[in-house]
């Protein structure tokens, strides 16, 4: 169950994770990588509603947060990321939620491997969002949403985390959507 906590201050980064999204999707990589280090699998985190395991779900992730720097392999058309998938991205930061499809892959993205051990895809999505963490170059369009701040990504994608992951404990909502909802478009 989601409950809220205080805000608090990532252990990787020291930084407040309620006023720095980044922060937010670092401290909640951390808490993954702890949970899984202790339990051995995230099999117990995911949704009812995904047809993908603990590793392709991380897999997933990663691929979205690294695409986010890079460039997505496919983008919808302007006209929808324009007036919808504008919409959706303004709706989720202000709610802190989001619901979408578990089982739809990234479009034009690799497939995930279904072989690859839980620590591994951990350490991959670590990697993946250090990364992005440190990134300081102009972000790619996303597929749906168009074009994100750094703080909008950052919390879509802790949002999006969160939605596969829902068995996650110690997530605080408003921590997520703070200050990632008065970010602008570009």
């Amino acid at each position: 169950m989601l409950g809220l906590m205080a805000p608090s201050n990532s252990p990787k980064t020291g930084q407040n994770v309620a006023s720095d999204p980044v922060a937010g999707l670092v401290a909640f990589v951390d808490r993954l990588e702890a949970h899984v280090r202790l339990d051995g699998s995230g099999k117990a985190l995911l949704s009812s509603r995904g047809i993908w395991t603990f590793s392709e779900t991380l897999q997933h992730a990663a691929q979205s947060i690294g695409y986010s720097m890079t460039g997505y392999p496919k983008l919808s058309p302007i006209g929808l990321r324009s007036t919808l998938g504008r919409a959706a991205k303004h709706l989720f930061l202000r709610r802190g939620a989001m619901r979408h499809n578990l089982s739809a892959p990234v479009l034009g993205a690799p497939e995930l491997d279904p072989r690859m051990a839980d620590p591994e895809a951990v350490a991959a999505l670590r990697l993946v969002v250090s990364r992005f963490a440190d990134f300081v170059g102009p972000l790619q369009p996303h597929p749906i949403y168009g074009r994100c701040s750094k703080e909008q990504v950052a919390s879509l994608q802790t949002m999006h985390l969160r939605e596969h992951l829902p068995g996650m404990p110690g997530e605080a909502r408003s921590a997520l959507h703070s200050s990632a909802s008065s970010g602008q478009d570009k």
